[in-house]
């Protein structure tokens, strides 16, 4: 829940920055900088089904390890947004990486969401585990984003300054995520689940 919280600041401050440097602090965006972030979310979905289709079933498998793959992705992708606005001459290629991990962070994390919620759904109420899930993924969302936006208020937009608030948000995620995933036990049998039973032959 706290990690959640965490990731959502950090989106919420990111964005703030990504905004920031296509132009809105200056006024209306111009059409040139809305092209331009359109292009940006054409390459993260186009990156998202490729990774999709490289990784195809092994989801299944070690769905804990893509969903930390997820939230560092999504670290990744904000701290990237959050050096847009000292680099504003290569904004489409900045915001397009960003955007491309997001994507595939978002992948990761719903691929890799459906297998945890499975091991979690011990009498056939799969459908309930996920509505608490999803109950609990909207909670977050909506105090990571009043927090957020009372947070970035008084940041403001210097990137110094929202990378200052950056650092220890992503730690907590991180933490939290890792923590949380070792909660979760799965029967799948994994790469390094077949290596301990090799390895005692």
């Amino acid at each position: 829940f706290l990690g959640l919280i965490a990731g959502r600041l950090q989106s919420v401050l990111a964005t703030q920055a990504a905004l920031f440097a296509v132009g809105l602090g200056a006024g209306a965006i111009p059409m040139a900088a809305a092209v331009q972030w359109v292009l940006k979310d054409g390459v993260g979905h186009a990156c998202a089904i490729l990774y999709s289709t490289a990784v195809n079933t092994r989801f299944d498998a070690d769905a804990k390890r893509y969903r930390l793959h997820a939230t560092v992705g999504h670290t990744l992708a904000d701290m990237i947004s959050i050096s847009l606005p000292l680099f504003p001459h290569y904004f489409l290629i900045l915001a397009s990486i960003s955007s491309a991990t997001h994507s595939v962070a978002n992948m990761a994390h719903l691929a890799s969401r459906a297998r945890i919620q499975a091991s979690f759904a011990r009498q056939g109420n799969l459908a309930d585990v996920a509505r608490t899930g999803q109950t609990q993924s909207q909670l977050t969302n909506l105090l990571g984003t009043a927090i957020g936006a009372t947070l970035s208020w008084f940041v403001g937009p210097n990137p110094l300054h929202v990378g200052a608030c950056m650092v220890p948000l992503a730690a907590t995620s991180l933490y939290c995520m890792y923590r949380s995933s070792r909660v979760v036990v799965l029967t799948s049998f994994n790469v390094q689940r077949a290596e301990r039973v090799f390895g005692a032959i």
